[in-house]
């Protein structure tokens, strides 16, 4: 569910600096510096560092297993979150709120539980001050950290995730998914993925209706937004401008081809594919929706699907969602489509394919380019020909005046 956050367990007041010496804050400003540039051996390096000098630091902890997950070390990053909470266990949310996107079964919702419950605290803590502003720096830094109700609405939309798929086979396991639905819609009755998780548990009661109209109302609270970003040019990252993830907009999709509603599954598929045109799925997916709109899309379909046949192929490494349900589904469908001709083969490479896809369906312009030169080599040997009876007449005519 959504992106992780990075943990903000506790904030200490920053060390002066020595002409000789770093102190532990200065080398985490420069270790976050580095990882928010993404140069993480650097920012490794810095935080090692800090707590070479202070191995209790809980903010040289943070900031290390920030920069382990950044690198893939899910268990290094779980060890010292872990340790976060050994330390303080009654301060700060976020450390759990990781633990939990770390964890499965019961042991993630203890952690979201735990989570909420110093969400709620810092919450209403927040609530009581409002009525008395400050207006020191310090404080102002901390507002940039405030628990907002779509923090504490996505908290138990988390859990309310795991009743549905890890423990639906849980005692209680529906009603316990809906009561933290309803909590989570307490807090932001617009959250996208409180309603498309919505969507998802009508689904699973084959209320198409209910589902429909929840996914519908969730795509309306985030896509208007990104397809504005994107138009606002190279500068802007649509996806600072929503709270899905990437694999969050892919059941996005999902959700919209069983409810039939498939243009708008298009538009959402096309959109991952401008952020990321590696990915299988998205391409299988493209197919399988215009495979579903019937006879007047398949060339459609079969242009995306051999597009995934041509990946799936080439791919030397695992993907998400790409299994052997999926290759047989597209092989099955390929075959479906035989007699089909494809998008590209009828009228030329598709016009909204990424432009950066060089690879993609050749075919066509390696025909056209064989023509023209076959109609080169035709008018070359016409100019020849005409040439050589020209030059015969010629004789012809040098010969009678001989005579």
């Amino acid at each position: 569910m959504g992106k992780l956050k990075r943990s903000t367990a506790i904030k200490t007041q920053k060390k002066k600096s020595s002409k000789s010496k770093l102190s532990v804050e200065e080398l985490l400003d420069y270790a976050e510096d580095f990882l928010d540039q993404y140069e993480l051996e650097k920012a490794f390096q810095y935080a090692k560092k800090a707590l070479d000098i202070d191995q209790k630091s809980l903010h040289a902890l943070d900031t290390m297993a920030s920069i382990q997950m950044e690198m893939g070390n899910v268990e290094s990053a779980k060890n010292l979150y872990e340790k976060l909470v050994n330390l303080s266990p009654d301060d700060g949310f976020s450390k759990y709120m990781c633990l939990a996107q770390l964890s499965s079964g019961i042991e993630a919702v203890n952690f979201y539980k735990k989570g909420v419950e110093l969400m709620l605290v810092e919450f209403n803590k927040q609530s009581g001050e409002k009525n008395n502003p400050s207006t020191s720096k310090q404080d102002q830094e901390d507002d940039s950290n405030c628990v907002t109700k779509l923090d504490i609405s996505t908290a138990f939309c988390s859990i309310a995730e795991l009743y549905l798929t890890d423990l639906c086979m849980q005692e209680d396991a529906e009603n316990l998914c809906k009561s933290y639905l309803d909590k989570s819609i307490e807090y932001d009755s617009t959250n996208p993925e409180t309603l498309q998780l919505l969507a998802s548990y009508w689904l699973s009661k084959e209320d198409m209706e209910q589902a429909k109209k929840f996914i519908l109302d969730s795509v309306e609270n985030w896509l208007p937004k990104y397809l504005e970003a994107c138009e606002s040019g190279p500068m802007v990252d649509p996806t600072q401008a929503i709270t899905l993830s990437y694999d969050s907009r892919i059941n996005t999709a999902r959700i919209l081809t069983e409810v039939e509603e498939y243009d708008k599954a298009v538009t959402v598929l096309e959109q991952l594919v401008e952020e990321d045109d590696e990915v299988v799925y998205i391409w299988y997916m493209l197919g399988w929706v215009n495979y579903c709109k019937g006879e007047d899309y398949y060339s459609n379909a079969k242009f995306y699907l051999k597009k995934a046949e041509k990946m799936i192929s080439k791919i030397k490494f695992e993907q998400r969602y790409l299994d052997d349900g999926l290759k047989a589904h597209v092989k099955e469908l390929l075959e479906n489509l035989v007699n089909v001709a494809s998008e590209d083969e009828a009228d030329g490479d598709k016009e909204n394919l990424n432009e950066n896809d060089d690879d993609a369906y050749e075919t066509d312009e390696d025909e056209q380019a064989q023509l023209d030169q076959m109609d080169s080599e035709v008018s070359k040997l016409t100019k020849d020909s005409f040439k050589t009876k020209n030059d015969q007449n010629n004789n012809v005519d040098e010969s009678m005046e001989i005579t």
